[in-house]
């Protein structure tokens, strides 16, 4: 991709997030109940914010997490890829058209991205198994985050720290950057 293409591309990702933030605040909140309205007739209550406990009428429970999340779970995993696109996209803006720094970003990326994509989808499956397995002590939605999705972050950090002095602010850019910065103090003094 040209450099002149990449801030098109982050409005666009930006335009996306917005869109999908939209639809999440007029999407049909489920779980819902019916309850006879005042005036008369049936009113729909949003009940995915709790509902009274059975037992405990203080406490209020989540209730089935698949009818809560099941409708909404799509646009959190796209939504959580636009992040992705987002973030490794800016920190591509800062670097050098040439080279392969970029190609290595892109595949840190994709690798968040896969890892993400396996924490939704063990998730939805979590949602709809009674006793899921858990994976090293954890239910495997927490694991792909914990042991995946979480170390593979500073994956991007490390390859970003590694390459910035050579894809990004070269040590010449750097002295000429400290003369331009003392030529104006020299001046303002």
């Amino acid at each position: 991709m040209r450099r002149a293409n990449l801030p098109i591309l982050l409005f666009g990702i930006l335009v996306a997030l917005c869109l999908v933030t939209g639809v999440a605040f007029v999407i049909e909140e489920t779980p819902y109940e019916e309850v006879p309205a005042p005036g008369g007739g049936i009113q729909r209550v949003p009940a995915g914010h709790g509902v009274t406990h059975p037992e405990f009428a203080s406490m209020d429970h989540g209730g089935s997490g698949a009818e809560r999340h099941g409708p909404v779970l799509w646009l959190a995993w796209t939504f959580g890829l636009l992040q992705l696109a987002l973030i490794v996209g800016c920190l591509m803006l800062g670097l050098r058209p040439a080279g392969r720094a970029r190609y290595r970003l892109a595949a840190c990326g994709v690798l968040l991205g896969v890892l993400f994509t396996m924490m939704v989808a063990t998730y939805r499956g979590y949602l709809h198994t009674a006793a899921p397995l858990p994976f090293l002590a954890l239910p495997a939605p927490t694991a792909w985050f914990l042991y995946g999705f979480w170390p593979a972050q500073f994956l991007v950090v490390a390859l970003y720290a590694r390459v910035f002095r050579r894809a990004v602010m070269t040590g010449e850019q750097s002295a000429r950057f400290r003369a331009i910065l003392a030529a104006a103090r020299r001046r303002r003094d």
